[in-house]
């Protein structure tokens, strides 16, 4: 017997493969110095990703209301999520608009400024929002994963260390490598 997709299960994953799409290009940009193109995929990533979780557990959330309210969405989330209450996502990704607006728009006022922590910083983040959601069912982040070898995934997991973790959680069984005969 095959379960039904609800409307608010496939719009999380909706928002959960745009999220992981930015956050391969924020992994990817940080891997090669490009740090401004990181800090703005970041955001994205993350904003994406609070967004898709706010639409799964609270069916009054409209993505368009909120807009990029970050940090207004982070207390929604936690107060609307019961294992959201420790949640964290640093302070930085959001605070003044940084990240979603300087990194684009050059201004003689504030930098973006990018800690020594960034890479796991935000894939802490990344993989504490998804595990806040049970439902995870053909996405595009199971794809990747379940995949022997990807351009993709080797950006997911390079110096990723909650990519076992991550993958646990959407219980991945990787297929064993044919042996030599």
């Amino acid at each position: 017997m095959s379960k039904t997709i609800r409307s608010h299960e496939r719009d999380y994953i909706r928002w959960q493969n745009r999220s992981l799409r930015f956050y391969l290009g924020a992994r990817l940009c940080y891997l090669n110095d490009l740090y401004s193109a990181a800090a703005f995929c970041s955001q994205q990533a993350l904003e994406s990703l609070v967004k898709g979780t706010l639409v799964y557990w609270d069916r009054s959330f409209d993505p368009r209301v909120a807009n990029h309210k970050f940090a207004k969405m982070l207390r929604t989330l936690r107060n609307k999520v019961r294992k959201a209450t420790g949640t964290e996502v640093p302070e930085y990704f959001y605070a003044e608009g940084r990240y979603q607006s300087t990194s684009r728009y050059p201004t003689e006022a504030a930098g973006i400024g990018i800690p020594s922590t960034f890479l796991d910083d935000l894939d802490a983040a990344f993989y504490d929002l998804v595990k806040l959601v049970p439902f995870q069912y053909n996405s595009e982040l199971i794809h990747l994963l379940e995949a022997k070898d990807s351009r993709d995934r080797r950006v997911l997991t390079r110096r990723n260390r909650r990519s076992r973790r991550l993958a646990t959680f959407l219980k991945i069984k990787r297929k064993p490598r044919p042996s030599a005969a």
